[in-house]
């Protein structure tokens, strides 16, 4: 029996009810910047603070975009 590592990349969002995407890939071949594009797909942004958040926050404007 072998153990596989998968990248997950966590919502910073504070109090996030959904806090992490990951995408059913093994770690070799990819990269966070992989899975990141993946993970744009279902709706996850990267902020320029660079932070990541889930398709619930992504939508919702932020006090400092407003």
């Amino acid at each position: 029996m072998s153990a596989d590592a998968y990248l997950i990349i966590l919502c910073d969002h504070p109090g996030c009810e959904y806090p992490e995407g990951h995408w059913p890939v093994r770690f070799e071949p990819h990269t966070h910047r992989e899975l990141r594009r993946l993970l744009r797909t279902r709706g996850w942004r990267r902020t320029r603070a660079d932070g990541d958040l889930c398709p619930t926050h992504a939508i919702q404007p932020t006090a400092a975009a407003a």
